[in-house]
């Protein structure tokens, strides 16, 4: 897995001595409720996440260079919105963030550093990216990084006690991202 670097942030693959700082964010459950999953009990589960981070090629853990700490995570998965299974060329964006560290462009600049990969490196032609409808961080951070919203779709509810949700998803090609760097390098 490859190894980038942003301004504040490594984005690397996880390791074993990751799962201190994975318990610490994943046991949130507002993050969890956010993301779709729920809040880890223990550290046994976070083991078995962290297991599975480290045996995949689409997850990257973001490092805080001032600290060392992983403070969160972002993918881009083998996945379509619909749940399919993509074109070589797509991929869905999918990540998480400490709330100690939201509201300070943390979470743009990993997204930033991942678009430049898929789209310089992997060679993609279209990145998806989704959020709940009530959640307003997401929204707000995926339009920023410049997708363009696509549609909405119902989900059945995601645990028991849940009522369905309704997904937004927006998508970011590679003639749209070249023209916003573009656009970024004249300014």
């Amino acid at each position: 897995m490859a190894r980038l670097e942003t301004k504040r942030l490594i984005l690397r693959s996880f390791a074993e001595n990751d799962l201190d700082d994975l318990h610490h964010f994943a046991q949130n459950p507002k993050l969890g409720k956010m993301a779709g999953w729920q809040p880890h009990s223990g550290l046994g589960e976070s083991q078995a996440i962290l297991t599975l981070f480290i045996r995949s090629d689409e997850v990257f853990a973001l490092e805080l260079k001032e600290t060392h700490h992983v403070i969160g995570s972002i993918g881009l998965h083998r996945r379509a919105p619909s749940g399919s299974t993509p074109e070589d060329s797509e991929r869905e964006l999918g990540f998480v963030l400490d709330e100690d560290y939201w509201g300070q462009g943390i979470m743009p600049e990993a997204i930033m550093g991942i678009l430049a990969f898929g789209f310089n490196h992997l060679h993609l032609m279209t990145i998806w990216v989704g959020h709940f409808a009530s959640n307003r961080q997401s929204k707000r951070v995926i339009e920023k990084t410049g997708f363009h919203f696509e549609y909405e779709l119902e989900r059945p509810k995601l645990f028991a006690d849940d009522a369905p949700v309704t997904e937004c998803y927006y998508k970011l090609t590679v003639t749209d991202y070249r023209s916003q760097q573009a656009k970024l390098e004249n300014s």
